[in-house]
């Protein structure tokens, strides 16, 4: 119904914390690859029936990044990462549906050797209410009323899934399963505005055990033919 944080621990690669990334042991340095240049690409020189011509290849010393630590790091082993846990907030969006994927910027895997981190991406289940079944932005509920207020009409509070309170107006002679509409009251639209509808089912409400008065009530009701 409105934005909110999460936060999720989550195991991925995260940076080496002796190398920090780099992928040398401290106090070593971290050289040009004598075999690329620095390029991080070699020229491969292929012949056919044809002739010779020449493609570009990654180096397979460096493994295409153009340097060499001079010692390995001894935790990550060159790597610049390492499996580890992060504690990550994620920003949920008001009006996210169920099944949703949010994308997090940078929040993947660190890449090799200070490489751009990837992103990660949230897929969002939402649990089931136990007063309101949502259907794409509209939302449900049955109310119980008294056989009185079916016939004779009535105003009743009505609590909100934002757990505030409306009067809702039930009509004169209503029948069970009547539908109400309570427009822009629902939930808000995924990145838009405005809000969908909610919808209220009126059930009437049979009384298992009636007092004596009632009774006598309802047997007078029953000679005028209600």
């Amino acid at each position: 119904l409105k934005q909110t944080e999460r936060k999720i621990s989550l195991i991925k690669q995260i940076l080496c914390h002796r190398c920090f990334g780099n992928g040398a042991e401290p106090g070593t340095k971290i050289n040009e690859c004598f075999s690329c240049r620095g390029s991080g690409q070699v020229q491969q020189v292929k012949r056919t029936v044809l002739g010779s011509y020449t493609t570009f290849a990654v180096c397979p010393e460096c493994k295409g990044e153009g340097a060499k630590p001079e010692k390995y790091c001894n935790v990550c082993k060159g790597e610049g990462r390492l499996k580890g846990e992060e504690q990550i907030n994620i920003l949920i969006p008001a009006g996210i549906d169920n099944n949703q994927v949010i994308e997090i910027e940078g929040k993947g895997d660190i890449g090799k050797r200070g490489g751009k981190p990837g992103n990660l991406y949230a897929r969002i289940f939402i649990k089931e209410h136990a007063v309101f079944l949502r259907k794409g932005d509209d939302l449900y509920m049955s109310q119980e009323i008294n056989y009185s207020q079916a016939i004779l009409g009535d105003e009743i509070d009505i609590t909100l899934l934002e757990k505030t309170k409306i009067i809702l107006t039930i009509p004169q002679g209503s029948e069970s399963g009547k539908v109400l509409r309570i427009s822009g009251k629902g939930i808000p639209h995924f990145g838009g505005f405005g809000r969908g509808d909610m919808y209220v089912e009126l059930t009437i409400k049979t009384p298992k055990k009636i007092s004596r008065r009632q009774k006598e009530l309802l047997d007078q009701l029953r000679k005028e033919g209600l």
